[in-house]
């Protein structure tokens, strides 16, 4: 199989069906052809990724600088989490574990027309359920402000402004929902250009209504044109896929033929993905009830020390999994499950050349970090304190959230979502006891601030998550390729000698932030380039021929 120059070509090259009579196999390449698959098609989500996080943090700026933390601001936060919520229970995830597996496993063995069939009947069935959701939601907006936002009715107004923004901005799940599933779709056939660059259109609309809409059509309340803005990303984002998918052969028209076996198998694999997701959920806000009763600003600095740590996170891991999950549906639809094996080894080899040094900077260089993205306005030296310290004990844990965002797809790919759900639930249980047990011990001893202890919480469990996972996959997939070992103890040597390294700088670096904020930034980007390259060649040098086969598809995109 030839490798392409780039995801764009290799999504064309595919997008016309087989030959007659070619097996379904021929659609699957070699490990080192997926690899390079993998590698190019993650270097693009990467890098569209990074851009998508840097636009949602100069929308959540703006935010700040138009509506403050006045009236239109709490309302818009509420009436934006709702569908937030729903957005996320069902939509990407819930894909990727029930839909996109059992969609590659149609187009692989039996035939693109079956999988496009497949394709209609889930894109039918969303687009009605999500049709009645927000009907319902539309119809009974007063009552879930009441239910979620009490204290709203206390201020002259603000539940009413509520009630009408969550009316507005409920279409925002009909288009996401269904847009989940186009993704899922070009995913399938390898196409990733175009659900990358639908968060960038989101953000794009949604910063557009807050300072266009905002500023010329609603002057005095410029939460309406930011909702509007909000509602038109969401439309966006399903607009900017629907060229590639017909483009793939699939073009949209109803089918209710629901009770169809493979309609079935997606229900069936989704049920146990959404309790995992709501599992999640209840673990987000436990931290938040948890952070309420500290020290002020604990809610927040624990969110933005989650942001921080999720920009490395997202540009690595995430786009790594989503990567990763087509061909990995495609090597155990084959029974290929060895081959899935080293591809699994091999992604978590590269994800840990790449995030390890990422942590020792999120740890080294914590408060030089905060300081220089966030530090300005009302963003105070208290703010900053208690915002590293969130990033500081969040830091560890990088590596096992990225693990655990490479090893879930395989279980997709196997078709047992309930195995994710299982150790998901255990580790949130977990979680709700760590928290209080770090936070009491902070609280006592004065080691940390007692936010710290529900960011430590956080990370053991991530911890003990993908060690349960990777337990667990490897009685299926065996212990990766031979050379591992000798690469994970390259992997070790680096680390230790990395350490060091940013140890040292980051002298430099704290010298340079009292210079200047623009002096900060360039050695903290110098001081991460540094890391990663030394990680690299100590990797090289003493891990073998792995790492430098690594290195050099990262380097190359598998060109």
């Amino acid at each position: 199989m030839v490798a392409m120059s780039d995801g764009m070509e290799e999504g064309r090259a595919e997008a016309a069906p087989p030959a007659e009579g070619t097996a379904p196999a021929a659609m699957l390449g070699t490990p080192a052809q997926e690899g390079r698959r993998v590698a190019r098609a993650t270097g693009m989500l990467g890098g569209l990724t990074v851009l998508s996080r840097l636009l949602g943090l100069v929308r959540d700026m703006g935010q700040a600088a138009v509506l403050g933390t006045g009236l239109s601001a709490d309302a818009f936060t509420l009436a934006f989490i709702v569908p937030n919520i729903i957005r996320r229970l069902f939509g990407e995830s819930t894909v990727s574990a029930a839909f996109v597996p059992t969609y590659t496993e149609t187009l692989v063995r039996e035939s693109r027309e079956d999988a496009i069939t497949l394709g209609r009947r889930v894109v039918t069935f969303v687009f009605c359920a999500l049709s009645l959701v927000v009907g319902a939601g539309i119809l009974l907006a007063p009552q879930i402000v009441s239910v979620f936002a009490p204290g709203f009715r206390t201020v002259a107004g603000k539940a009413e402004l509520t009630a009408g923004l969550l009316r507005l901005l409920f279409p925002y799940i009909l288009f996401v929902g269904t847009a989940a599933v186009y993704g899922g779709i070009l995913h399938s056939h390898r196409h990733f250009l175009s659900p990358a660059l639908a968060p960038i259109a989101f953000n794009f609309a949604a910063i557009s209504g807050l300072f266009l809409l905002g500023r010329h059509v609603f002057p005095q309340m410029p939460v309406w044109g930011y909702a509007i803005g909000v509602a038109a990303g969401g439309l966006l984002q399903l607009l900017v896929m629907l060229p590639a998918a017909r483009s793939r052969g699939f073009s949209f028209r109803p089918s209710f033929r629901w009770r169809s076996g493979k309609v079935r198998r997606v229900g069936r694999l989704a049920l146990p993905a959404l309790i995992g997701l709501i599992a999640a959920e209840v673990n987000i806000l436990v931290d938040q009830m948890i952070a309420s009763l500290l020290e002020p600003g604990s809610v927040a600095a624990l969110s933005y020390g989650n942001r921080i740590m999720y920009l490395p996170l997202g540009a690595f891991a995430v786009a790594l999994a989503t990567a990763l999950l087509p061909t990995l549906s495609r090597q155990t639809a084959m029974g290929r499950l060895d081959e899935a094996g080293e591809t699994l080894s091999r992604a978590t080899l590269g994800l840990a050349m790449l995030l390890l040094p990422t942590t020792l900077c999120l740890i080294f260089l914590a408060e030089p970090i905060v300081s220089v993205v966030l530090a300005r306005g009302a963003f105070s030296a208290r703010s900053v304190a208690l915002t590293s310290t969130a990033l500081l004990f969040y830091a560890p844990a990088l590596v096992s959230y990225g693990g655990v965002r490479v090893t879930v797809p395989v279980f997709y790919a196997l078709k047992n979502t309930r195995t994710p759900v299982k150790i998901s639930v255990f580790c949130m249980g977990l979680n709700i006891i760590l928290n209080i047990v770090f936070t009491q011990l902070f609280l006592r001893t004065g080691l940390a601030r007692p936010l710290a202890g529900l960011a430590l919480a956080s990370s053991v469990s991530a911890l003990v998550n993908f060690l349960a996972l990777r337990s667990r996959i490897s009685r299926r997939l065996g212990r990766g390729p031979k050379g591992s070992g000798r690469a994970w103890v390259g992997v070790a040597a680096s680390f230790g000698g990395t350490a060091v390294l940013v140890w040292r700088l980051s002298v430099w670096v704290e010298a340079a932030l009292e210079a200047s904020v623009w002096a900060g930034a360039g050695a903290v980007v110098a001081t991460a380039v540094a890391s990663i390259a030394a990680f690299s060649g100590i990797s090289i040098a003493l891990g073998g021929r792995q790492p430098r086969a690594l290195v050099s598809m990262l380097l190359h995109r598998g060109r």
